[in-house]
């Protein structure tokens, strides 16, 4: 498959009443066709049963995508048989696509095969908390939420997380919500964190609120974090 004949599949697959559902989540500041995410799983999965890197390399070369096809370019980044230094060196190409929440997280989630090498990647991500793009430090917040709270750097990626400072609401929201996974993790570590003076009083008032609103945490636990929400 190439770039004209994804097109047009993903022409076929839209649904306009749910594309206007998607802009305004605004998941993207590009085209968006309004494919439902089980059919671009699908669609993706088909594409790298094949493992045909034609696709994947075409739309590397283009200058910007649709959501859609960027979705599709992260899910087969995550799903194609490649070697870790191949991974590493597509690794900052992926980057240009990243413009909003949503292909941030896809991005994020997909590259599941970190769990096997965190070790040889643990580096790049921790460097792209001091970015300047909003989305690159996102990336780089959501990475480390998910394949790098374990114990071996539990304190170190807390600790690291707290100096990645911004005011981009969608930078701010990665914060809390990593805190919050954090807490459930680990509270005794993460508690010091959601005290004032450390982290962003809005980062840390959010990241409480999260924690009051998981399943996870104990109703004795989320008093204690409401008083500690409103602590001076």
């Amino acid at each position: 498959m190439n770039r004209t004949a994804l097109i047009e599949r993903l022409s076929e697959l839209a649904e306009p009443s749910y594309r206007s559902f998607q802009l305004k989540l605004q998941i993207s500041n590009g085209v968006v066709y309004g494919v439902r995410a089980p059919a671009l799983q699908r669609l993706a999965k088909h594409i790298a049963s094949k493992q045909d890197i034609h696709l994947f390399t075409e739309l590397l070369r283009c200058d910007s995508l649709s959501y859609e096809e960027t979705i599709i370019l992260y899910k087969l980044f995550g799903l194609m048989s490649l070697t870790e230094e191949e991974r590493f060196a597509y690794l900052p190409k992926m980057l240009p696509y990243n413009n909003s929440w949503a292909t941030n997280d896809c991005l994020a989630s997909e590259m599941k095969w970190i769990r096997k090498n965190r070790d040889f990647y643990y580096p790049y991500f921790n460097a792209l908390l001091e970015k300047e793009y909003p989305y690159d430090k996102r990336l780089g917040i959501v990475t480390l939420m998910l394949y790098f709270l374990e114990p071996d750097t539990f304190g170190e990626v807390l600790k690291k997380l707290s100096t990645a400072e911004s005011d981009h609401y969608y930078v701010m929201m990665a914060l809390a919500w990593a805190y919050a996974t954090a807490y459930c993790k680990d509270k005794e570590r993460t508690l010091p964190y959601l005290h004032s003076g450390i982290l962003a009083e809005k980062v840390r008032k959010k990241a409480i609120q999260k924690c009051i609103e998981s399943r996870l945490v104990s109703d004795e636990d989320k008093t204690r974090l409401k008083a500690l929400r409103q602590a001076p």
